[in-house]
């Protein structure tokens, strides 16, 4: 048999082929950096967190690694913040990011906030990590960010035009009706072009943040079946109440509707109600 010799245009492929495939090894090898890197600088940028001072790793520093070894995590696995906001609450977001306000950490400091309330709440959102309810969570808040603004445009300028004493429901038809007249006239004039964007913007700015909200409320009551799964419910139920208290004034339809948790009553009730206060 002869020997075959490839041609320089075989080697020269087979050159390139060995290269792409050094190029997707390290793409591979990279993106777990590259994604880490980024969630970092969007939770920096986007929600405004900050890595914890000395004084406040001290604080947490207990309560941290009973959370953690609760949802039977590293330390290396997760990065926690802190949030300036007097609001005591606490956030979950990307694969690997936690968050507590100064809220929760003055609450906690000043005693109001027993040690077992505050691990069940980190719990809770290191359940949002465990359910990985949070790792598109940053994208699909990107993606309804603009139609949140829309509609809460569309409140501003109702508010401005009906009045501030009106309720929302009758603002949300103000609305409708503007734009369902606004169609019909595109119609009427035949500019489909402009019936079928006006229309379209419409139901974006209605179902998006809708559906937003509804697969965020679902997520909450994932991770507080979580926290109640590793033996934390009472503390949760009674942390909730201690932070935020029963909501007795009911919200209305569209601000249930477009809220982001479910109703505390209604979370407390699913966790087996509260022990007494701290």
């Amino acid at each position: 048999m002869g020997l075959i010799i490839p041609s320089k245009n075989v080697l020269l492929t087979m050159k390139r082929s060995g290269q792409a495939r050094r190029l997707s090894r390290f793409c591979l090898a990279a993106w777990p950096m590259v994604s880490l890197v980024s969630e970092r600088v969007a939770v920096r940028v986007g929600a405004g967190f900050r890595r914890p001072t000395k004084a406040q790793v001290a604080l947490l520093a207990r309560a941290w690694s009973s959370a953690l070894a609760r949802a039977g995590m590293a330390a290396s696995e997760v990065d926690l913040y802190v949030q300036r906001s007097r609001e005591p609450n606490a956030f979950a977001a990307g694969g690997r990011s936690v968050a507590v306000t100064t809220g929760v950490l003055a609450k906690f400091q000043a005693r109001r906030l027993g040690e077992e309330y505050l691990v069940a709440i980190l719990t809770h959102e290191l359940g949002h990590h465990v359910t990985r309810a949070t790792k598109f969570a940053l994208v699909t808040m990107w993606l309804a960010l603009p139609w949140r603004f829309a509609s809460r445009l569309v409140i501003v300028i109702g508010l401005a035009t009906v009045g501030r004493r009106q309720p929302l429901r009758l603002l949300g038809l103000v609305a409708l009706a503007g734009v369902a007249v606004a169609v019909v006239q595109a119609v009427q004039q035949r500019q489909w072009a402009v019936a079928v964007v006006l229309s379209a913007v419409a139901f974006c700015a209605m179902a998006c943040p809708l559906a937003d909200a509804a697969v965020s409320r679902r997520s909450e009551y994932a991770a507080d079946r979580y926290a109640a799964d590793v033996g934390v419910a009472p503390q949760l139920a009674g942390a909730l109440q201690v932070l935020v208290g029963m909501q007795r004034r009911r919200a209305g339809l569209v601000a249930r509707l477009l809220s982001r948790h479910p109703e505390m009553g209604r979370r407390i009730e699913a966790l087996g109600g509260a022990p007494g206060r701290v």
